[in-house]
């Protein structure tokens, strides 16, 4: 399943500062690549502008620079381009460029959706009805609340 990203909407910076502090936009490259060795699917980035710096990318991602586009231009053409949008996700916290993507074919998923897609199912366990399926790492919550983790025993 082939996912598109909106880069520069997702991490929440535009170009001028992305440009500036590339560890943000790392961060977000790497935690894709995790997603995707993890729970498979074809990842691509889009970011607006260019970037100078073609460092390598991470395993699994592919990312596409819109200049002299914008994102969404870029996006919204890439779409028009395909045989089968509707097997597109476009992943995007923007509604205008959801809503058009949506026209175009495609299907939209916002960041939130996605990253509770791609949270790794803990085998055997079934989730309790109104809780989240999260692991509780017993040894913070002791910490957090005060205890002594000897005197618990």
């Amino acid at each position: 399943m082939p996912y598109w990203f909106d880069g520069n909407n997702l991490i929440g910076q535009p170009v001028a500062r992305a440009r500036m502090d590339r560890a943000t936009r790392r961060a977000f490259l790497d935690q894709l690549s995790t997603f995707s060795r993890q729970r498979g699917g074809r990842f691509l980035v889009f970011f607006d502008g260019d970037d100078p710096d073609r460092t390598a990318m991470p395993p699994g991602i592919q990312v596409r620079y819109s200049a002299p586009l914008s994102t969404d231009e870029a996006i919204l053409r890439r779409l028009g381009e395909c045989r089968t949008p509707s097997e597109v996700i476009v992943v995007t916290n923007d509604r205008s460029l959801g809503q058009n993507c949506r026209n175009a074919g495609a299907r939209i998923m916002a960041w939130q959706e996605f990253i509770s897609r791609m949270k790794p199912a803990v085998p055997g366990r079934k989730p309790i009805r109104g809780m989240a399926e999260e692991k509780v790492n017993l040894d913070d919550w002791i910490q957090y609340f005060g205890y002594d983790k000897k005197t618990l025993k």
